[in-house]
């Protein structure tokens, strides 16, 4: 994925398409900007939160690589947030295992 500057960004999310296997890890590289990257618990988020995490913030350097293994997407959930003063390009590949079409 290519985002053209810190305004581009991806909100709260957890990987969770049907086709994806099932305790596979996820691997991201990042090229270009450095950009904040955080993970905020399952049971933390929303108005009335069960529990009280902090949340984990990394910074994402040309190069480098995440490794999201099991069961880290199960648990918490991960965004890219704005950033207005970034003005240089980012690309981002991710990496993910995905199970054959059932026929």
């Amino acid at each position: 994925m290519q985002y053209k500057d810190g305004r581009d960004h991806i909100r709260e999310q957890r990987d969770d398409e049907r086709e994806l296997a099932p305790g596979s890890p996820i691997a991201s590289v990042s090229f270009g900007a450095c950009r904040d990257f955080f993970f905020r618990h399952k049971d933390s988020r929303g108005k009335k939160p069960t529990r009280k995490v902090e949340v984990v913030r990394l910074q994402l350097a040309h190069g480098s690589l995440l490794m999201m293994n099991h069961p880290t997407n199960t648990h918490w959930y991960h965004s890219l947030p704005i950033r207005k003063k970034i003005l240089a390009p980012r690309v981002n590949l991710t990496f993910r295992k995905i199970l054959p079409a059932k026929k």
